[in-house]
């Protein structure tokens, strides 16, 4: 409580000043308005506590899984775009995305290469350059 009330009185002792300090005009106007409202935040900020969910109750309100196999999917398209347009090759991308420590992660990537195996090597060594982890690139069986 201590500190709402230092921070409160901080804006609005630096909002008088300001408003001293500006001649009149109209960016006197637009600077006075700018610290009521950066003043209107900062007495409201105790109400944001009221709506904010705990992180763990989180979780409960989306569904992860939905959500994760949607950005997988994303994903996974925008890689295989990447790949020919680096490489020239016909690929299927699967990246696999999950749902851990309140974020979205990729956990890992499998690249199948339609014809070419000679480009195995080259995209393992690019996904890692992209900061992939737990790669795996192979070549489509005949």
């Amino acid at each position: 409580m201590q500190a709402y009330l230092l921070s409160a009185v901080g804006v609005i002792f630096i909002s008088v000043v300001v408003s001293l300090l500006i001649p009149d005009g109209k960016l006197n106007k637009t600077i006075v308005f700018v610290m009521r409202l950066i003043g209107i935040f900062v007495l409201i900020q105790p109400i944001n506590g009221i709506f904010h969910l705990p992180e763990g109750e989180s979780a409960q309100y989306f569904d992860s899984g939905f959500v994760a196999a949607a950005y997988s999917e994303n994903q996974s398209r925008s890689l295989e775009r990447l790949l020919a347009e680096t490489f020239s090759a016909e690929t299927e991308c699967r990246v696999d995305v999950g749902y851990e420590d309140g974020g979205f992660k990729v956990r890992g990537v499998e690249v199948q290469i339609a014809k070419d195996g000679d480009l195995i090597e080259e995209i393992y060594a690019y996904l890692e350059k992209l900061g992939y982890i737990n790669i795996s690139v192979y070549a489509e069986s005949a």
